[in-house]
């Protein structure tokens, strides 16, 4: 009797007590995103610093994802507030790199080139590089931010032509659009 009664109780401790535990899996992608959140935050406040730092330790835990073209685009947007276009420049193409498809990432990165006076360099180094097709889309930018305007939209033209099926490519025709009305206004 005393047996059923100690296993009775032992049996109902463990059931009403609520056990704690502590998850020990760290979860960069988590962690990442909650650094860009926060270095957005900041970037509102104009707390350039902690924004710059929160958007590196983004970048530190999750580096070469899709994901974190974000976080180099936030990054770049961040040294280009504060006038350091140089240091906005890796991070543009670094977006690129990891989301070619987006095409806001290649716009950013085109105005970035400007801003720091490079596009003749640019475009001649795009011109010379046949080994990706996304390429001209960059010529086309570039062409359009030197004031070539009409150039720039045959070529962002002729890249949705040939490349109908692309994610990309929306974007692209939605850019030339926009082109053309304010050109036509």
């Amino acid at each position: 009797m005393f047996i059923k009664k100690l296993v009775f109780l032992i049996l109902f401790f463990f059931l009403t007590v609520n056990f704690s535990y502590a998850d020990e899996v760290i979860k960069a992608q988590n962690n990442a995103y909650r650094h860009n959140n926060k270095g957005l935050l900041y970037l509102e406040d104009k707390y350039y610093f902690g924004a710059i730092k929160e958007f590196q330790i983004a970048i530190d835990l999750n580096p070469n994802t899709q994901a974190s073209a974000a976080y180099y685009v936030n990054l770049g947007k961040t040294y280009e507030t504060i006038g350091y276009n140089n240091l906005a420049q890796p991070c543009f193409e670094k977006a690129v790199e990891l989301n070619p498809l987006c095409f806001d990432y290649y716009l950013k990165m085109v105005e970035n080139y400007k801003k720091s006076g490079i596009l003749d360099i640019k475009l001649k180094e795009y011109q010379s590089n046949k080994k990706s097709s996304l390429n001209e889309i960059v010529v086309g930018l570039l062409y359009i931010q030197k004031g070539a305007v009409t150039t720039g939209i045959t070529i962002l033209d002729d890249f949705c032509n040939k490349e109908p099926d692309l994610l990309i490519t929306p974007g692209v025709k939605n850019y030339i659009d926009n082109l053309v009305k304010e050109k036509l206004s």
